[in-house]
């Protein structure tokens, strides 16, 4: 009997190998779509978890230079700085800023991302890189003028308010840097923030801006119109205090004054005389 068939049998071709059928492939998509669906909101969250530590990092670092500039000088630095004269007074406009005079305690030039949120993203987050360091794309602003309700917003002063009894660093007047003890309630006192953001449209320049300065109260400009955007962490924005410590304050809170105006001012009081008008007021109830 021959054995050339049964052998044929045992050495045949292998049987084919299984394959995914067009109706597996496509669910097998769908589940991966369906999972990245479900971990890109998380991520999401964590990226921005990750830049909120980074910012309250980088204003601390800010508290530092800001301490060392105070204890140094006994002052707090002005929003614009101002020369003494041999004679004690104040030469305006000297070209310089509150960042640039606690620059050198901090020993990075402005350009440098350490001085900016990874949150903020107007002209790359970089403003200016020389004297004077910040125009009106700004990512940390400065509590130059504490509550009081004028300064660039069309508001007259209000009448009785002593200016200087609210401001940390009210510069474009003579003698205007507020001495290092006369801040009633440092851990309570806001100093340097989040920039508040807005669409903007001025000059050629589009994109979100930040202010160079703090301020509870709506942007307006003529007739200009400025968007305000959302906060830059959440519900919220990072503030640095003067005794050093950030935290992160609710928009709802910061910028509404009935609950935080003492926040604003050196003497720890809300100073309502010295407030805006509620149509100026970011938040109306």
């Amino acid at each position: 009997m021959s054995t050339a068939e049964p052998n044929r049998k045992q050495g045949g071709s292998p049987p084919a190998e299984a394959a995914f059928t067009l109706t597996e492939l496509l669910v097998s998509i769908g589940i991966i779509g369906l999972l990245l669906a479900l971990l890109l909101p998380a991520l999401s969250a964590a990226k921005a978890q990750v830049q909120a530590a980074s910012c309250k990092n980088k204003l601390h670092q800010l508290g530092i230079a800001l301490t060392m500039y105070a204890s140094e000088t006994r002052y707090y630095p002005a929003l614009f700085a101002q020369k003494k004269t041999p004679s004690g007074g104040h030469v305006q406009n000297d070209d310089r800023t509150w960042v640039d005079v606690i620059q050198p305690y901090l020993g990075l030039s402005y350009t440098n991302p350490s001085w900016h949120c990874p949150r903020y993203i107007a002209k790359g987050g970089i403003i200016i890189p020389q004297p004077p360091m910040l125009d009106h794309f700004s990512s940390y602003s400065y509590n130059n003028g504490g509550i009081i309700g004028e300064g660039g917003y069309g508001l007259p002063e209000p009448t009785g308010t002593n200016r200087y009894l609210l401001s940390l660093g009210l510069g474009w007047a003579p003698k205007t840097d507020t001495p290092e003890g006369a801040v009633v309630a440092p851990s309570e006192m806001y100093a340097i923030a989040d920039s508040r953001w807005w669409k903007y449209q001025h000059f050629e320049e589009t994109g979100l801006a930040g202010k160079w300065n703090m301020s509870p109260w709506r942007y307006v400009y003529g007739r200009l119109v400025h968007v305000e955007t959302a906060p830059p962490h959440g519900q919220g924005y990072n503030v640095l205090h003067l005794d050093g410590h950030v935290a992160l304050v609710k928009r709802s809170d910061y910028l509404y004054p009935p609950r935080t105006a003492n926040r604003w001012n050196r003497d720890n009081q809300p100073h309502p005389e010295a407030w805006a008008p509620k149509s100026r007021w970011v938040i109306q109830d």
